[in-house]
């Protein structure tokens, strides 16, 4: 059944968890704007997934991936873009608001600002993202089941049906949407070539955290924020704390911020993502290291250096080097030099 109305069979190809028109801001290529240009990463404890659109020159894939073969074509395939998840009137549904949200994205100012929407239909369009992403369960997040149910209610009562607008009033006066509130931060000066970023924050719990291109976005259910003073969102806690809360009244208003700003907590995701996976990297070698025999309960130092520099290496592809497979060809390389040693003693 679909996700969203619980009542329709989930027919529809194709859905995005996170609409296209964001997306493509984040993983297409030279500035595309439509669909199939994109090369994006999935980053995971012990593994980097890569895909690519089907619209890529094949001269762009070689650069990135070397030799593309059958089997990677076959095999490939977005996270984020599923089948049976919605049907297809309520996937019309989400495609109204997000039509309407994207017309504000070119609106973009140094101070406060009004995007061009109201706050319902932000706390709509939002909702519908976290959500969406909690769901599919495939971005590193998963609210507890009566969050989703909250948001699934909210949307669900809420999202008009094709060619029909948002119902403002009968949405101000429901008493689950009045505790709903957001803050939105944006970059007013990032650069098209600066790293972007689809991260939902996996330490916040009672309030949602998205990091989505050059915005962040806070959710919360209840109209509180407090989760910012006692977790570390990448050092821009103050900044949301700071920015002016849209409730289910007026107009969405997005706080700019600096470039310098976008930069130094970019610079702490990538902090974060490498320490995630070298943690579950060095999990993995140690476990590896004993069941093979090695005298110790831990991969010596020099050795995962080793395995680390052959993972690494700049003769590999960025688009494969760090997937699953070319760890395992990288471990055993390294590793069958060292046979004769790994072996116990009887």
């Amino acid at each position: 059944m679909c996700n969203l109305c619980k009542t329709d069979n989930a027919d529809k190809k194709g859905s995005h968890i996170v609409p296209h028109f964001l997306l493509k801001r984040i993983e297409n290529i030279n500035g595309k704007t439509g669909r199939d240009y994109e090369i994006g990463y999935e980053i995971r404890k012990l593994r980097s997934k890569s895909y690519f659109g089907k619209s890529v020159l094949p001269e762009r894939l070689e650069e990135t991936y070397g030799e593309i073969t059958d089997d990677d074509i076959d095999k490939n395939s977005h996270p984020l873009v599923v089948d049976n998840f919605l049907c297809s009137e309520c996937e019309k549904r989400l495609a109204q608001i997000e039509s309407k949200y994207s017309l504000t994205i070119n609106t973009i100012q140094k101070t406060n600002y009004e995007s061009g929407i109201s706050n319902l239909e932000g706390i709509t369009f939002w909702a519908s993202i976290f959500w969406r992403m909690s769901v599919h369960g495939e971005s590193g997040v998963k609210l507890s089941e009566e969050q989703n149910e909250s948001l699934r209610v909210i949307l669900d009562s809420f999202l008009p049906a094709e060619n029909r607008e948002l119902n403002e009033e009968s949405v101000t006066n429901n008493e689950l949407v009045k505790e709903v509130s957001y803050k939105i931060i944006r970059c007013h000066n990032a650069e098209n070539d600066d790293a972007k970023w689809l991260l939902y924050h996996p330490e916040f719990h009672e309030t949602f955290c998205l990091f989505i291109d050059e915005f962040v976005v806070a959710l919360s259910l209840n109209g509180k924020f407090e989760e910012f003073e006692t977790t570390d969102c990448f050092g821009i806690n103050e900044l949301i704390l700071k920015a002016p809360t849209n409730n289910s009244t007026g107009n969405e208003i997005i706080q700019p911020f600096d470039r310098s700003i976008y930069i130094e907590y970019a610079n702490r995701i990538i902090e974060k993502a490498k320490d995630v996976f070298v943690d579950g990297l060095e999990e993995l070698l140690n476990k590896i290291y004993t069941q093979t025999g090695g005298i110790e309960n831990k991969m010596p130092t020099h050795l995962k250096q080793e395995i680390m520099e052959e993972i690494t290496s700049e003769e590999k592809k960025i688009g494969r080097k760090y997937s699953q497979k070319e760890i395992a060809k990288s471990i055993y390389k390294v590793m069958k030099k060292y046979d004769h040693l790994l072996r116990k003693q009887p």
